[in-house]
């Protein structure tokens, strides 16, 4: 299910952004928020925001919120890094 937000036209006329940057720029800020009250994972925030993942964390860091990563999601990243370094024969 894709769900679309309305924001009347007056409003977002009276944002301070180009009429071009608007839907970016409010999908990242929803993007940012929902992520920011664990609402989201860091995936579904990236693609909500539609940036990729990196660009998705420099956005969450020039707006100083913190990365949601436990141990499960750090002992997740290193069995990926491991078996990657066993495929590359490292």
């Amino acid at each position: 299910m894709d769900l679309t937000l309305t924001v009347p036209d007056e409003v977002a006329r009276a944002l301070p952004l180009p009429a071009e940057e608007r839907q970016q720029r409010l999908q990242t800020e929803m993007a940012c928020l929902m992520y920011a009250k664990g609402w989201l994972s860091y995936g579904q925030a990236a693609r909500v925001s539609g940036l990729d993942h990196f660009r998705f964390g420099l956005e969450l860091g020039d707006r100083q919120i913190p990365r949601h990563y436990d141990d499960n999601e750090a002992a997740h990243d290193l069995e990926y890094a491991s078996r990657q370094q066993h495929v590359a024969g490292l």
